[in-house]
């Protein structure tokens, strides 16, 4: 089954395996984005930790339906230049997108 994440007015949900579950918007402090390589193939993994004001973590990667748009609502109420996703390598610095003050 295919994991689905979606942005909308109230937050930021994950559906997997018949649950949804999520953290709403003032409860986001930050989203940290990179890549990883996964053995054996180095196959490239666009990763996004989104954090939670208790210091709990949702993990999305670029698998999941609805990532890119996930991203850009990210960005967007973070106020942050958006970077180019298709550029960043495992050697870059992890972006980070502060959200909560």
């Amino acid at each position: 089954m295919t994991a689905r994440v979606v942005a909308d007015e109230a937050g930021l949900w994950i559906t997997q395996s018949g649950n949804t579950y999520g953290f709403s918007w003032p409860q986001i402090t930050e989203a940290s984005i990179y890549v990883l390589e996964v053995p054996p193939n180095d196959e490239r993994v666009l990763t996004v930790e989104i954090d939670h004001v208790c210091g709990e973590s949702l993990t999305i990667t670029d698998d999941f339906v609805g990532f890119t748009e996930t991203v850009a609502a990210l960005i967007a109420r973070g106020g942050c230049v958006a970077p180019d996703l298709a550029a960043l390598t495992p050697a870059d610095s992890v972006v980070q997108i502060r959200l909560a003050d």
